[in-house]
């Protein structure tokens, strides 16, 4: 029965995309195919807002992330929709909260192996296949374990990663002691450090692609823990050894495993130039949520998995050579809107298919104030629930409310609630809608 209903939502969504062809129109979706641009998304797992050099960090070298955030646009307020690794990742492929698409969760190892992102929703990668993108991924997905839910099925041609929450490094074991690392829908047993791997499989990407528009989705692993170097021993699968754990220092092994990860953006950007498509190809870097507290996200309060501005305001960048005019921007800015910017930018028009919550962010290119700040932002996580309003933000955690001038008191320290009831009144009136809202959206799902 689940076969037949997950072949029923395909056909759905193969109508629907087609529908979307059809109002777009291809002759109008750019100009000429050669000149749309390659689109590249790098995403770093748990890195905090205040884990690289060009976001305050002075022990952490990343030369390569900082070039970007130079030559591009600095995101000051980005947030990832979720406080946790799979709800950002559905909100970044569907343009929607993550809530309203049935991820409020992290999809683990253990209790949600037959559990993924919904077939019937229409992802970045089949709206540009359909308009003649290569596309492809290197490194976590995190949208479901079953082959059913692989990248390859929801319109990524090819996939060289893992599906879980993280794997052992060196084994790709998961946290279950399963073998997590697959080509496509078949397991791929090379061998190599995750984050090298998943360095080299976009380099081939490019290669093999720089001819023609491509998607390249880089889902790094890193700094999520298990905290592994390439010299580290296996902590997962055959030969593990837990014994180093007590030894080893986290802090100063998340350090390089960031310098790790920021070698390999180098070499991405180096082919970039060496295939002479760096000025054809917009790069977008990001973190999924906030860091552990093993990382940093000053000058924020709070972690992953809480819904304090350290829990979900991350680094992000935006980088096109010879397009994109270097600076910084304020803007409010989240996950959900990265969808509909593409859509924007590639100029296809998906309103009759997609009902996006995002919003696109394009003109930021150009104008690094675009006034984005008058909407309402939701978070929500294990019960606690967050809403921002142009400096304002609420948060009920635990029955209770706290209330933060943002402007005044970024680090959330003095809560105000008490002081201003009107605008506290207001700003709950609005999170209790938003929350009865994406509890019918995901029920008529």
């Amino acid at each position: 029965m689940a076969k037949q209903i997950i072949l029923i939502q395909n056909q759905i969504k193969k109508c629907f995309i087609t529908a979307l062809l059809i109002l777009a129109g291809m002759a109008s979706c750019i100009a000429q195919h050669a000149e749309r641009p390659n689109i590249i998304i790098i995403v770093a797992d748990d890195l905090g807002y205040g884990d690289l050099a060009c976001y305050g960090n002075k022990n952490i070298q990343t030369p390569n992330i900082d070039k970007l955030a130079k030559g591009g646009i600095k995101f000051l307020d980005f947030h990832s929709n979720g406080a946790v690794c799979s709800p950002t990742r559905a909100s970044l492929l569907t343009g929607k909260y993550p809530q309203s698409v049935g991820i409020s969760g992290v999809i683990t190892a253990k209790d949600h192996r037959d559990v993924g992102l919904d077939k019937s929703e229409i992802l970045i990668p089949e709206v540009l296949k359909k308009i003649g993108y290569t596309t492809g991924m290197a490194g976590k997905w995190h949208l479901g374990y079953d082959t059913m839910y692989s990248p390859v099925k929801q319109g990524f041609e090819i996939f060289k990663g893992y599906t879980s929450g993280n794997v052992d490094y060196i084994t790709h074991f998961d946290q279950e002691n399963n073998f997590d690392w697959w080509a496509n829908v078949d397991k791929s047993y090379e061998k190599g450090y995750t984050t090298d791997l998943i360095t080299e499989h976009s380099l081939s990407f490019i290669k093999k692609n720089k001819h023609t528009p491509f998607f390249l989705y880089i889902a790094h692993e890193a700094p999520h823990s298990p905290y592994q170097l390439r010299e580290s021993a296996p902590e997962r699968g055959e030969n593990a050894s837990q014994n180093l754990l007590s030894k080893q220092n986290n802090a100063d092994v998340y350090r390089k495993m960031i310098e790790i990860m920021d070698e390999g953006i180098g070499k991405v950007m180096a082919s970039l130039e060496k295939n002479k498509i760096s000025k054809n190809t917009l790069v977008l870097f990001l973190s999924d949520n906030g860091a552990t507290p093993v990382g940093s996200n000053l000058p924020y309060k709070g972690y992953k998995a809480q819904v304090w501005e350290g829990g979900h305001r991350v680094p992000a960048i935006a980088y096109w050579k010879g397009v994109i005019q270097p600076g910084f921007t304020t803007e409010q800015i989240m996950t959900m809107d990265i969808f509909p910017t593409i859509t924007d930018l590639v100029g296809v028009d998906v309103s009759g298919s997609i009902n996006f919550a995002g919003k696109s962010f394009r003109n930021l290119f150009s104008d690094h104030q675009f006034h984005m700040n008058e909407r309402p932002l939701f978070w929500s996580y294990n019960n606690s629930t967050a809403i921002r309003q142009g400096n304002w933000k609420l948060v009920h955690e635990k029955e209770k409310f706290y209330l933060y001038d943002l402007s005044k008191d970024p680090g959330e320290v003095n809560n105000v609630y008490e002081k201003f009831p009107d605008g506290a009144k207001t700003l709950t009136g609005f999170l209790d809608q938003w929350v009865k809202k994406m509890s019918l959206i995901h029920q008529k799902s």
